[in-house]
């Protein structure tokens, strides 16, 4: 018998029936989405919590390098580059579910550990407690295209998956929002002191509470599966599971597209990981002790950015037109950075704002569709596997990137900055545009529709 074909006795769910493959949707989807959501939002809140501040920072507080605070985002890149495969190996071994806890627990200690950095010659403990929140990355970044292959239908997975996605950038749009309006820049060092040990706190207190909601209502993945192509791949994997080590050699050897897409996603992702460093130089240059305004453009590239690509997410679900959604939000990554470069070299601030936002949608935009991209091109390998090595491109390409850019800014102006974003963002259109994703769970859901029609016609002519 097929073990496909199983019953379900839970009540009150959202039910696809009528394929011969049994797939159901379950309402608490929406609960496991929820709390991931929650889970990255600590997580990200996190990683720019001090270059937001960097001027008080470098010259107030801990007296340190600019390269010092840049470090402090740029070792979640570096973390997660290097703990990834042993981060993706463990997470096939002990399941979705314990995986998320790990990296809430992770994201904690980091929490917990930060408290106590609260003087000024503690930011070696301020160090750690952020190297802390770079190996939880590991186990929080790549779940997205899992969770919503695990627990999603067919019409929602990249809804789903910009959801999860899209989390990361909710925790960057609340350090924007508070931090620079609530640490500010006193002559008095141990009032900045008591401002940060504030925030220290606070977050501590949030990312506990998250981990024990995690770790007590948290689940792996349904009883049945959600759509077709999760059924025929779960069907698979158990029937036929090739391991951790064969599946990556397939990916990293004997797929060009994913190979492309790698590279594609590593350019325009590594851009947006380079942006809450880079726009505090940007900015304050041609407006001067405009902290808070900085804030508000952070804030405005991550919120509306997110609010805008949720929407293209639901498109991409509706028409399922991934390659020419793909090329139209790269190519508009490009367009939108030069209009940001245009505004800010003639000072008109609420132009800034406008073209921030949009250039926020483009970048963030792609964090979702990549992730589609991949699912659809490495099907039916695992999608923690597929989509994990895809983000890590991102962290090794923001890793050289933003340094790179830093030194650019030094030593020959913003101007020669925005010139070197505007090439690597059209680097990542050419990529785009050249590659040829084949969309093999497309493929596999209409294998499922043609297979369940023939069975019901099928058994309309038994009965008649």
């Amino acid at each position: 018998m097929n073990p496909l074909k199983t019953e379900c006795t839970e009540k009150n769910e959202d039910a696809v029936s009528g394929s011969p493959l049994k797939v159901r949707v379950f309402k608490r989807r929406w609960l496991q989405l929820f709390l991931y959501a929650l889970c990255s939002v600590c997580s990200s809140f996190q990683y720019p919590q001090f270059t937001i501040i960097g001027h008080i920072i470098i010259f107030r507080y801990y007296d340190v390098s600019i390269l010092a605070v840049a470090s402090t985002s740029i070792m979640l890149m570096v973390g997660y580059a290097v703990f990834l495969f042993p981060g993706l190996f463990l997470m096939e071994r002990i399941g979705m579910k314990w995986t998320v806890v790990i990296g809430a627990a992770f994201t904690c200690l980091g929490a917990w550990i930060k408290v106590l950095s609260t003087a000024p010659d503690r930011f070696p403990v301020l160090l750690i407690g952020q190297g802390m929140v770079a190996i939880s990355q590991v186990f929080i970044a790549p779940v997205p295209g899992k969770l919503a292959a695990f627990w999603f239908g067919k019409d929602q997975l990249a809804l789903a998956t910009a959801f999860g996605c899209y989390a990361l950038h909710v925790g960057l749009t609340i350090c924007f929002l508070t931090v620079p309006n609530f640490v500010r820049n006193h002559d008095d060092v141990a009032k900045i002191g008591i401002e940060l040990s504030t925030i220290h706190w606070i977050l501590a207190i949030a990312c506990s509470i998250v981990t024990l909601a995690v770790l007590l209502f948290f689940q792996n993945e349904p009883s049945m599966p959600p759509s077709e192509s999760r059924a025929l791949q779960r069907y698979t994997h158990e029937s036929f599971g090739k391991g951790f080590l064969v599946s990556l050699k397939m990916l990293v050897t004997k797929n060009r597209n994913f190979i492309i897409l790698w590279n594609t996603y590593g350019l325009i992702t590594g851009i947006f990981n380079s942006m809450p460093i880079l726009l505090n130089p940007f900015f304050l240059t041609h407006f001067k002790n405009c902290e808070v305004d900085l804030g508000i453009i952070n804030l405005l590239l991550c919120l509306l950015g997110t609010i805008g690509s949720i929407i293209i997410a639901s498109i991409l679900d509706k028409t399922k037109k991934f390659r020419v959604i793909a090329i139209t939000v790269t190519t508009s990554s490009v367009l939108c950075e030069i209009l940001f470069a245009g505004t800010l070299h003639l000072e008109i601030k609420w132009m800034v704002f406008v073209s921030i936002s949009l250039f926020g949608i483009a970048l963030i935009s792609y964090s979702a569709i990549g992730f589609e991209l991949c699912a659809e091109a490495t099907y039916p390998e695992s999608q923690a596997l597929s989509t994990g090595i895809l983000s890590i491109s991102g962290q090794i390409y923001g890793a050289f990137v933003t340094p790179l850019l830093v030194k650019v800014i030094d030593v020959f102006g913003d101007t020669a900055a925005h010139v070197a974003i505007v090439v690597i963002l059209s680097l990542g259109t050419l990529l785009t545009i050249l590659d040829k994703i084949d969309l093999r769970r497309q493929r596999a859901e209409e294998h499922a529709a043609r297979y369940e029609a023939l069975s019901q016609g099928v058994s309309d002519k038994i009965d008649k």
